[in-house]
């Protein structure tokens, strides 16, 4: 699949998209269920925990990612972290499996990231490689120099954590 950049869009989500957002999360933790013990509920469902706070949050702001007008994945831009002179952290992303390995990704996280220039964090979980692959590959390209993690523990899990500056000084 090889897609203009055009096809693939940001959007900022409405807050109709959240509850869509909050369902995808359900594929968000199969992923992680590779690397992670994350089971599922009675339901057959993982248990999320209300994102209501979270949305409500001034420094929350969720998107929508799609290719070709169609539902490819979500990302949520927040405030959460740990080096107080930076400003962003990813606190999501994800991008269906149908749409990755095209470089759509890439283009999507460089979007991203452009609409928020300053210093951020990204973090992903130490034991998911795929997120390593990406984000080291991605990063290097959106900055146009390589951005090397540092280990941290975040929520009790070991993660790599990837700081950088980004757009207009």
């Amino acid at each position: 699949m090889t897609c203009p950049p055009d096809v693939a869009v940001i959007d900022r989500a409405t807050p109709q998209d959240l509850e869509r957002i909050e369902n995808l999360m359900q594929f968000y933790n199969y992923e992680l269920s590779a690397w992670y013990p994350i089971d599922f509920g009675p339901q057959g469902l993982y248990e999320l925990r209300s994102k209501a706070a979270y949305w409500a949050r001034p420094g929350v702001v969720p998107y929508t990612l799609r290719v070709a007008g169609e539902l490819a994945g979500f990302a949520v831009v927040d405030d959460e972290v740990l080096d107080p002179a930076a400003q962003f952290n990813l606190g999501y992303f994800f991008v269906a499996r149908r749409y990755r390995g095209h470089g759509l990704g890439r283009r999507l996280a460089q979007a991203l990231i452009e609409r928020h220039p300053g210093r951020w964090e990204v973090y992903h979980l130490e034991r998911n490689t795929p997120a390593q692959a990406f984000w080291t590959q991605a990063l290097a390209q959106i900055t146009g120099a390589p951005v090397l993690p540092r280990r941290e523990v975040i929520d009790g899990w070991p993660a790599l954590l990837y700081a950088f500056a980004a757009g207009p000084a």
